[in-house]
C-alpha cells in the first residue's frame, strides 16, 4: 500500500495488486485506487475507503518522489475484479490462467448464448436478440461475430449509433471483417453522414470481395442523395 499527500492535504491512497516486470527492465504495476482521505491512513483502515478505480496500470516510475510505502497487506479476491476484466480485454489467455478458467468451456457457453441470440433475432425479438449477444461478448471479447450481430439487431430496432459502434469495435478486432464494413457505411449513411458513408462505400466498391455489388449500389445511393441537395454533415 503506498500513500503521498497531496497538494490539497489530502491522502492518496494505491494498493498494488501485481507487478509485471518487462524485459527492458521496467515495472508495471496494476492498482487498486482508493479515494482521497482527510487523514493519512493507517494500514487497517484501507479496506474500508472506498474505491475510486479498480484497476489503474501505472509504471513504477509513477510513483517516485513523495509516494511512501503505508505497508502490505494479502490482495483479496475481490480486488482483483478491475485487473481481470482488464485482461479479459487485453490478454485473453492471461485472463483465463488468472481465473482459473478453460477456455473451451469459455467458448462453448459464449456460442450457447450467440445461438441463442440467434433464435431470438428470427422471432423478432431483437432486444432480447441484443441481450444474449452481449453476454456472448463478454465472456468471450474477441467473438467479432456476436458484436456484428448485435449490430445487425440494433439497426433491425434503429439504433443505428449503437450498431454503429458495434461495426467499428468489430472492425478493431478483425478488421478484415466485410459486413461489419459494409454495415457501418449504411449506419453512417442512415444517421446522415455522408461524406464517411461515401468513403465507405468507393472503397467497398473497388475492394470488397463479398459486398462489391451493394457498395456500388450505396455509392449511387449517397450520391443520389447529394444530388437532391440533402447537407451532408459527415
Amino acid at each position: 500500500m503506498l500513500v503521498k499527500r497531496e497538494d490539497s492535504g489530502e491522502w492518496a491512497v494505491v494498493k498494488v495488486l501485481v507487478v509485471d516486470v518487462w524485459p527492458d527492465g521496467g515495472e508495471l504495476l496494476h492498482c487498486l485506487m482508493y479515494r482521497s482521505t482527510s487523514e493519512r491512513p493507517t494500514p487497517d483502515v484501507v479496506a474500508g475507503l472506498e474505491v475510486l478505480a479498480y484497476h489503474a496500470p501505472l509504471r513504477a516510475t509513477a510513483f517516485r518522489g513523495a509516494w511512501e510505502v503505508l505497508g502490505t497487506c494479502a490482495v483479496a479476491p475481490a480486488d482483483l475484479v478491475g485487473f481481470h476484466e482488464y485482461l479479459k480485454r487485453v490478454d485473453f489467455r492471461r485472463y483465463l490462467a488468472e481465473t482459473g478458467q478453460n477456455l473451451e468451456t469459455v467458448v462453448a457457453r459464449a456460442n450457447s448464448h450467440f445461438a441463442a441470440g440467434g433464435a431470438l433475432n428470427d422471432q423478432q425479438r431483437h432486444r432480447e436478440a441484443i441481450e444474449e449477444y452481449t453476454r456472448a461478448a463478454d465472456l468471450f471479447p474477441l467473438f467479432y461475430e456476436a458484436i456484428d450481430n448485435r449490430g445487425f439487431s440494433y439497426m433491425n430496432i434503429g439504433d443505428y449509433r449503437s450498431a454503429l459502434d458495434d461495426f467499428e469495435h468489430s472492425l478493431q478486432i478483425h478488421p478484415d471483417g466485410e459486413a461489419a464494413y459494409f454495415s457501418s457505411g449504411e449506419c453512417l449513411l442512415r444517421l446522415g453522414k455522408l461524406d464517411e458513408a461515401e468513403a465507405i462505400f468507393e472503397a467497398g466498391a473497388v475492394d470488397s470481395t463479398q459486398y462489391r455489388e451493394l457498395h456500388q449500389k450505396f455509392l449511387g445511393l449517397v450520391r443520389d442523395l447529394r444530388g437532391d441537395g440533402l447537407p451532408s454533415t459527415g
